[in-house]
Order: structure tokens, then sequence, then C-alpha cells
């Protein structure tokens, strides 16, 4: 049985970037999921992204949609969205959506960003946990 993780954008955007979760989100052990709001969020990134790594847009969208991700709607954790306000927004409102679907799944939360340990979200996992 594959452990679920739900991926926030940072995860994704270093994948991108070729960082190590490039190699992680590809491990077979694992189901990772994410929003359609994190994608959003990732391909407001892709001009810098498009500058930097000198590629088009287009072959990142390829290498996003390349990525073992299942993406979950809003109507799917829409029922969690007021919790998730609760222990977040006040840090970050970005957050609330990422943060609805891992309550809504019980289970763990991959994220580089400092704001889910302010929340002292326990289910927290960095990328260092995977290696």
């Amino acid at each position: 049985m594959k452990i679920l993780v739900v991926v926030d954008a940072n995860v994704i955007l270093s994948a991108l970037l070729g960082g190590k979760p490039s190699d992680i989100l590809f491990d077979g052990r694992f189901q990772f999921v994410t929003t359609e709001f994190t994608l959003k969020e990732v391909k407001k990134y892709f001009p810098r992204l498009e500058k930097k790594l000198e590629i088009p847009q287009r072959k990142l969208i390829s290498l996003l949609e390349g990525l073992p991700l299942t993406i979950y709607a809003k109507d799917f954790y829409k029922d969690k969205l007021k919790e998730a306000k609760e222990v977040i927004a006040h840090i970050d409102k970005k957050d609330v959506e990422i943060l609805a679907l891992a309550l809504k799944l019980e289970t763990f939360l991959w994220s580089q960003d400092k704001h889910f340990e302010k929340a002292k979200y326990s289910k927290l996992l960095k990328t260092y946990d995977f290696i």
C-alpha cells in the first residue's frame, strides 16, 4: 500500500528545477497529490523559470504534466476549508487549500514552507524526511 502525501507548490517548483524532489516524486512507495490551486500557484512562476532555465513555457508545462501527481478540485476538500483557515490563514492565506486537502485526506503534507511549522501541522514532511 502506497503512502499518501499532499505536495505543496514549493516542492513542485523544486522538482521542475531538477532538485531532490524530482527523484522523490517518482518513488513508487508513495502516491502524491495536490490541489488545482497549487498548480495555478506553480504556473505563476513559469515566466521566471523560463528565463532562469532558458526553456520555453510549453516545456515547463510538459514537465509539470509529467509529474506523478493526482490533482484534487476544491469541491473535494471544501468541508475542511474552515478548519484550515482557522489553522493557517492568519499566517498565509495561500496555504489554506493545500492544508484543507491534507486535513481531508488525513495524511502527510510535504512542504518546505515554514508557515506549516508555525501552524504546528503534525503531519508535516520536509524533503530531508524522504532521504
